[in-house]
């Protein structure tokens, strides 16, 4: 455990997350290829979906060997649809290499997955790529780092540039080796090189002076302070956050991708060094001669079902038994074990506290499920996910076909914890996090089953609240077989905020409260105009007189109180908001203000950058669905935007609270 390094590489759409976890795997030894997302050869996109579009859309994890060491690496989709993926992800990693693009700059999915990490307290280290494009600054990046993400960044790595300001070589501030890539700069520019070099060791130095006594006073008296000391001194820092290293370099050309992995090793934490939070919270967690722990962080539904673990303690090895740690049940044996690199599967023996492998077959697992050892049950910390944004009705061409269609649907559910599948007879609801989410599970629908089925224009998901306490009561009489009969229900709603959906609570301790409870929800399900939240529905009292409970009067009489409370307790109706941020040409800032005005949007700032001008601000989603068409139109193409999620607002415009 003491040299394993397990680390999932993170950024914003397009900054090459991919591409740089093919170079790490070539220069690894791991395959013989470069691989290129353009060309549809990367090894960890290997979806169809993800090579037609050129995007990663779900996470791929692999594992190579470096410097004696075992990495087990994560590469993490960009979109923000797919958030849930780098969620469930970061739940089991040790740390994060943070990809940023040297023209670009710090964007807003990076912020995003910088938070994500953050929560968890998951030690960072930050690599600028693309340094060898027009318009790539190393140093104005760093500056943005310490700016946007409120974080102390230490370039350890930095690039030199050649006479003509281009992408020469890269310098180890801590060691001072350099490496160039075409031929050394003429001797004009050495001075300059060297100088620079110079500054970023001096920069080194001064942190670690900063934090210890003895190398301020050895900085002082002019002595050299020797590499390794200065990383002792510098890495329990960066474990507890206090720092931030910074390596640079192109992955496209595999320049600098070495050092990284370097980096990587000397860096981040074993297992055993992390913080005991998540996952290593649990007891005895990282202890090989425990009973053995497993956390399910994926399951994906190929040919096979690959449920994808961690193990957080003991030694699992097939034949032997597990049961769920919240639900035990009957133990179930360990069948077989594989070792993963993307889609590529090898059998293995065991696997011991912090291995990443896969536990193939349909064995009934979820996301957040724990797997133990049956004599001692325990259950690890579970991610909690963002709730749908945008639905979309599928409705097949032939009525035959909708189970079947509804059936794979289910499956991608399963698969994905921000997917949520209804069916209303022919016609199935399907619930994502934005409209490039719900295009894809269209394509892979009709990929897989072959189903003809048409989608609709995508809605945003309303929500309603609740928001005061209040109890509502019904009563239902009527002639049954000539004999009058009569059932009466009490329901109580009690608001409990940012609880997600709605909870019905209550005991099925006869017949008549069971129906009435089946009753209460189906009915917080679809409210009067979306899903109910944020509140607990409480049947208090459920009463049928009689041999027999009539089931048509329990399921009126629930459907009535629950509608009087709801009446008593004042029902808010929400709909989502997104935070966005827009890059476009400055000419074209005056018509994108203008338009985003007349959307609703409030913006809450308007600044020149690098490239163009940047607005950011918050838009109901409902005005900006289509809106990139409509941008593309406006800016001749060059401008570009990201929305994210930023919780809900009551229709009438009152702030009701973030959902994230």
């Amino acid at each position: 455990m003491q040299r394993s390094r397990t680390f999932g590489i993170v950024a914003h759409i397009d900054a090459g997350k991919t591409t740089l976890t093919e170079r790490m795997l070539f220069d690894a030894g791991a395959q013989s290829w470069l691989g290129s997302v353009d060309d549809g050869t990367a090894a960890m996109d290997w979806l169809p979906e993800e090579r037609a579009r050129g995007i990663s859309i779900t996470a791929g994890a692999t594992r190579v060997s470096w410097g004696g060491h075992l990495l087990q690496i994560v590469d993490t989709p960009g979109h923000v649809d797919f958030i849930a993926e780098v969620e469930r992800c970061l739940h089991v990693l040790d740390g994060v290499v943070v990809l940023i693009d040297a023209v670009r700059g710090v964007e807003s999915q990076t912020e995003v997955v910088w938070a994500q990490a953050d929560v968890r307290q998951l030690p960072r280290l930050v690599f600028v790529n693309k340094l060898d494009r027009p318009g790539a600054d190393f140093a104005a990046v760093v500056a943005e780092l310490g700016e946007r993400l409120e974080c102390r960044p230490l370039p350890v790595v930095v690039p030199l540039p050649d006479a003509r300001g281009g992408f020469a070589g890269l310098g180890d501030a801590l060691t001072g080796a350099v490496q160039w890539f075409e031929g050394r700069p003429g001797e004009e520019v050495a001075p300059r090189l060297q100088a620079l070099l110079a500054a970023a060791h001096e920069r080194v130095v001064e942190a670690a002076a900063d934090r210890c006594e003895a190398v301020l006073a050895d900085a002082i008296a002019g002595k050299r302070i020797a590499p390794e000391r200065l990383l002792a001194v510098l890495r329990p820092a960066f474990l507890r956050g206090e720092l931030v290293p910074v390596a640079g370099g192109s992955a496209l050309w595999n320049r600098g991708v070495d050092w990284l992995l370097d980096a990587v090793v000397a860096w981040l934490p074993s297992p055993l060094e992390g913080l005991r939070q998540g996952l290593w919270t649990v007891e005895r967690a990282g202890d090989p001669a425990a009973p053995f722990c497993a956390f399910v962080f994926k399951v994906q539904h190929l040919d096979e079902v690959w449920n994808y673990v961690r193990v957080v303690r003991g030694t699992v090895r097939p034949g032997q038994e597990w049961v769920r740690g919240r639900s035990p049940g009957a133990p179930r044996p360990v069948t077989t074990i594989w070792s993963v690199r993307a889609d590529r599967a090898d059998p293995v023996d065991a696997a011991g506290p912090g291995d990443i492998v896969v536990l193939p077959g349909e064995l009934g697992l979820r996301t957040g499920d724990s797997i133990c050892a049956p004599i001692e049950p325990v259950v690890a910390p579970t991610p909690r996910f963002p709730a749908p944004v945008l639905a979309e009705t599928f409705e097949p061409e032939l009525a035959a076909d909708g189970a079947r269609l509804f059936a794979t649907l289910r499956q991608f559910a399963i698969d994905d914890p921000t997917l949520r599948v209804d069916r209303d007879q022919d016609r199935i609801l399907v619930r994502g996090m934005g409209e490039l989410h719900l295009d894809i599970i269209a394509e892979r629908a009709r990929a897989r089953t072959g189903i003809r089925f048409q989608a609709s224009k995508p809605s945003v998901d309303r929500r309603e609240v609740v928001r005061s306490e209040a109890v509502g009561a019904a009563e239902v009489r009527a002639l049954v077989a000539g004999v009058e009969r009569s059932a009466r229900c009490q329901v109580r709603v009690v608001p409990q905020p940012e609880a997600g959906p709605a909870r019905v609570v209550g005991t099925a301790d006869d017949a008549a409260a069971g129906v009435a409870l089946a009753e209460l929800r189906e009915r917080v399900l679809h409210g009067r105009s979306g899903p109910l939240f944020d509140c607990e529905v409480r049947l208090e009292s459920a009463q049928c007189p009689g041999a027999t409970p009539v089931e048509a009067m329990l399921q009126q009489a629930a459907a009535r109180a629950l509608e009087q409370a709801l009446e008593l307790g004042g029902v808010e109706q929400c709909q989502p908001w997104v935070d966005l941020e827009i890059t476009a040409p400055e000419e074209a800032a005056a018509a994108v203000l203008a338009d985003l005005g007349a959307r609703g949007a409030e913006l809450v700032s308007v600044a020149a950058g690098r490239l163009g001008a940047r607005l950011q601000g918050r838009a109901p989603l409902q005005r900006m669905l289509g809106y990139v068409t409509k941008l593309r139109s406006m800016t001749k193409g060059r401008g570009q935007v990201w929305l994210r999620p930023a919780g809900y607002r009551a229709a009438g415009g009152e702030r009701d609270g973030d959902a994230w």
